[in-house]
């Protein structure tokens, strides 16, 4: 006789025509399943386990087995006759009849992200993005990008990066030009809070370093991608102004203005050097406000970069590249002041930013 649906989705052994229930108890390896630590409140601890017991174990387990959890034909059978699996060394999942509507959902996986606030709760962001990205539960770039700039207001910045690492578990690329616009602005808020100077501006280079990296290995592993230089993020100005920034930031505050990694110049010629510059040298003719906002964040850094790089040691040896800094340098102030008079009546009532413009103009 041929093998039940049933029995070929479990290929349970027959009762012999016997109405007793029993259990069954299957390993299973569950190093997919997220695990996740102590947080500092009981909210957020209580959400994250939901989302553990209602969708990353269900989907963490082998195909044939999630899918008889939500198969209706199959619901009396796993009351009456129990199936459990073990995802760890010390923890067993009995599989139960649920449904599509039982599951958490992206909107309440957003909520969960907003509980987290301290620094122990952080260290659950990369394990709960994992499981959220092993469900199919994908953030978009805005979503993405407020992560960023909340993670870097609790000094968190370093697990977006991890996040970043494990972008096939997480679905977090460094791929996309608003994403990485306000990783490096954010990179830059660290080192304009610390006055550009100390351990500050060393960790935000080293942040800077690791994002580029991530991206370099991104394209080798996708050798499809390869995308054209206004849609490439290390060809963006934002980018090469944000490393001038904080190289020469470390240059004139922990190396006596000298540059002795040459990593100012190296920078400052690529950033002169750059044909989309142009475009952070005159103000933008939107009136929309986010646009606006974007173009400052980009230029900001920029900015930034060449009025710091022409006070290191040894450029104005390179008369050809001490001019171009300058020409350059002066062309983006008068863009950036022309700009913020165009956006201070709307920009004063957004403070986060608003404040960030106005602080690196006074430099």
């Amino acid at each position: 006789m041929a093998q039940t649906a049933m029995g070929r989705l479990f290929r349970w052994p027959g009762t012999l025509g016997q109405s007793m229930a029993f259990s069954q108890v299957r390993n299973y390896s569950g190093s997919a399943v997220p695990t996740f630590t102590p947080t500092s409140s009981a909210e957020l601890d209580q959400a994250l386990d939901r989302f553990r017991q209602q969708l990353f174990i269900p989907y963490g387990l082998p195909r044939r087995q999630r899918r008889s959890m939500f198969q209706e034909k199959h619901a009396q059978r796993l009351i009456h006759e129990p199936i459990t699996v073990s995802i760890g060394e010390n923890e067993q999942f009995t599989l139960r009849p649920m449904k599509l509507t039982d599951l958490p959902t992206k909107k309440e996986a957003l909520k969960v992200l907003k509980l987290m606030e301290a620094a122990k709760d952080y260290k659950n962001l990369v394990p709960f993005m994992s499981g959220l990205g092993s469900a199919g539960y994908v953030l978009n770039s805005n979503q993405w990008e407020h992560l960023i700039r909340v993670t870097n207001k609790s000094n968190k910045l370093s697990v977006m990066l991890q996040c970043a690492k494990q972008q096939s578990r997480t679905g977090l690329p460094l791929r996309g030009i608003d994403l990485n616009r306000r990783l490096f602005f954010e990179l830059h808020t660290i080192a304009q809070k610390a006055e550009y100077k100390g351990g500050e501006v060393k960790k935000a280079m080293g942040f800077a370093k690791q994002a580029i990296e991530l991206i370099e290995a991104d394209r080798y592993v996708d050798q499809n991608w390869k995308p054209a230089p206004t849609s490439d993020p290390l060809a963006q100005p934002f980018v090469t102004g944000t490393l001038l920034e904080l190289a020469a930031s470390r240059a004139i505050n922990e190396f006596g203005g000298k540059d002795e990694t040459n990593e100012v110049i190296s920078a400052a010629r690529k950033l002169v050097h750059s044909k989309l510059l142009s475009r952070n040298e005159t103000a933008p003719a939107s009136e929309n406000i986010g646009d606006q906002e974007k173009w400052l964040q980009e230029t900001v850094p920029i900015y930034n970069g060449l009025r710091l790089s022409l006070l290191v040691h040894g450029i104005a040896l390179d008369k050809e590249l001490h001019s171009s800094l300058t020409s350059k340098l002066a062309k983006v102030k008068a863009a950036l002041e022309e700009q913020m008079a165009k956006y201070s009546a709307e920009g004063a009532r957004r403070p986060f930013s608003y404040d960030t413009f106005q602080a690196a103009l006074k430099e």
